[in-house]
């Protein structure tokens, strides 16, 4: 009976050890492939995904300021933490990032989850003359056709659907153009974006997508040519007629307390009437 107990225990603990072990394991080679997919950063494709719809190198300013010779300009210390949140660097009250957000018209830079040896392999490919830049073969808003503007208000609202298969640009966006009670509030009116973003930078950002939740949606289903071009004729003749949508909540609001107002004042005049008929002195009466 002993020498059976002593068995059971024996095998207990081999199990033991053989699922430490898996454990074991499974945790090093979680932390292995970690590392493996941050050693795979490829700042190229990076800089292609998140940073070549607001940059150039060596095409001049557009959205955001030209990268060429940026690592003359700043010391990498700043620059890796510019990079990874301009929005902090900002807060914090740094006169040159503070000078850079007024000048590009306050437009905000995401933050970049990038480790500081990420950043300087991005910084070394930009120094080394950065990707070769395709121009984008667009003509100007202001030579669109009524017809092209027409198909962009189409596109923006969903009644004509895009070519590859993604959501209206109204699923997010509003503009002011759009009636009384706008369009989407998960991201930026887009009335004065034409303004902002000036016609090379807005065709960039259609094309490019550069934008965190448009790249999910919009690089599998991209824009076509014609689509990006009429969408831009569209916001250019949204800008140039209107004014910013206070967006759907504050409409919203403001309907409500308008039919509000309403209502009471219908009750008021209808419980007014009643009142007066039900006060009209009885000619008959008791003697």
């Amino acid at each position: 009976m002993k020498d059976l107990i002593r068995y059971e225990m024996l095998r207990c603990e081999r199990i033991n050890r053989w699922i430490s072990l898996l454990f074991a394991t499974g945790f090093l080679g979680t932390l292995l492939y970690a590392a493996t997919l941050r050693a795979a950063f490829d700042p190229a494709e990076y800089y292609e995904k998140k940073c070549s719809s607001c940059h150039t190198v060596g095409g001049g300013d557009d959205v955001g300021p030209d990268l060429k010779g940026i690592g003359e300009r700043r010391s990498e210390d700043w620059l890796i933490k510019m990079i990874q949140s301009s929005q902090s660097m900002i807060s914090a009250g740094d006169p040159v990032a503070t000078q850079l957000f007024e000048k590009f018209k306050r437009k905000k830079m995401p933050d970049h989850d990038l480790s500081p040896d990420e950043v300087k392999q991005l910084l070394a490919f930009i120094q080394q003359g950065g990707p070769v830049e395709k121009p984008i073969d667009d003509k100007p808003a202001t030579a669109a056709t009524p017809q092209e503007i027409q198909l962009g208000q189409e596109l923006f609202l969903g009644s004509r659907p895009l070519a590859n298969g993604g959501p209206a640009c109204i699923s997010c966006h509003s503009v002011g153009s759009l009636g009384p009670l706008g369009g989407g509030s998960l991201a930026l009116d887009l009335t004065q974006v034409y303004s902002r973003y000036e016609d090379a930078g807005l065709s960039k950002a259609l094309r490019k997508t550069g934008f965190n939740i448009m790249r999910e949606i919009y690089v599998p289903r991209p824009l076509t040519g014609e689509e990006a071009f009429a969408l831009k004729a569209f916001l250019y003749q949204a800008d140039r007629q209107g004014q910013e949508s206070t967006g759907f909540q504050k409409k919203f609001v403001f309907l409500g307390v308008g039919g509000c107002v309403l209502f009471l004042g219908l009750m008021d005049l209808s419980w007014r009437k009643r009142r007066k008929k039900t006060a009209k002195p009885s000619h008959g009466g008791l003697s």
